[in-house]
């Protein structure tokens, strides 16, 4: 889980032909309109793995992903902001060493990408989705926050639908989380009780995953955001929940990842 620091830090400038990041809205181009459509199929984030894959192959990304594996030894969090100053330099911030459950994202110029580690083998938390929905609202819906794991899993979101997103934000306010003041940390926001409730009893009742139950949510309530996971050829796809019912009528849910 991150939180996000508006202050200015030490920047890596790296010049990267301008072709290959041409989808980073803000820097090279106007953001495009987002499609108002909301699906629960592999198809309506299909552009948005698309641009995460690619993004995710270039070399400051690859640099700032071992820069938090390698930090990342200590067992806490750690985080690292992307940002663009011309057509053809991206930036990548310094790492930011946090805590257990959180780490403040760098501010950095034009920031467009945010990663960090989780210490457990976790997906992205409801406190990563808040934030995440804030950021891609602020940036006018081209915005992606990676995540990775100990067992190097990858996940990314991404926005699908910005007034899903924003409509989500109205309907499920987030219940603000604990202040440590002596770590003067803030940790991560929470859904509210009705969500943690059932997001319990998706797991403990149905024995879904924590993968499942988010993605369940993101699509029952039209949330306009995906997860994606890094698959074992390199791409980045979306992660959706199938519910089926046993032969008792109990209800399972299952994660699965699009072919494409």
């Amino acid at each position: 889980m991150t939180a996000y620091n508006t202050g200015t830090i030490r920047c890596i400038c790296l010049s990267v032909p301008a072709i290959m990041f041409s989808f980073i809205a803000g820097c090279l181009r106007p953001p495009a309109s987002p499609a108002h459509r909301l699906s629960s199929s592999c198809a309506d984030a299909k552009t948005a793995a698309e641009k995460a894959t690619l993004f995710s192959k270039q070399q400051p990304y690859r640099n700032a992903l071992a820069a938090v594996i390698r930090a990342a030894t200590d067992q806490k969090e750690h985080a690292v902001s992307f940002g663009c100053i011309s057509t053809d330099s991206i930036l990548y911030s310094a790492v930011s060493n946090g805590a257990v459950n959180t780490a403040i994202v760098p501010a950095i110029i034009n920031r467009f990408a945010d990663l960090h580690n989780h210490p457990e083998n976790r997906p992205p938390s409801s406190g990563d989705l808040y934030q995440f929905i804030d950021q891609a609202i602020a940036s006018n819906g081209e915005y992606q926050k990676f995540v990775v794991l100990p067992n190097g899993t990858q996940y990314a979101l991404v926005l699908v639908n910005i007034e899903a997103a924003k409509a989500f934000n109205t309907r499920f306010p987030r219940v603000r989380g604990i202040r440590d003041n002596l770590a003067q940390m803030q940790y991560q926001p929470t859904f509210p009780k009705s969500l943690v409730d059932e997001v319990n009893q998706l797991k403990g009742w149905n024995g879904a995953t924590e993968e499942a139950a988010m993605t369940y949510l993101l699509q029952k309530y039209d949330a306009g955001v995906a997860l994606l996971k890094k698959t074992t050829d390199g791409n980045f796809r979306k992660v959706y929940t199938v519910e089926q019912q046993q032969k008792d009528g109990t209800p399972t849910y299952t994660a699965y990842t699009c072919a494409r």
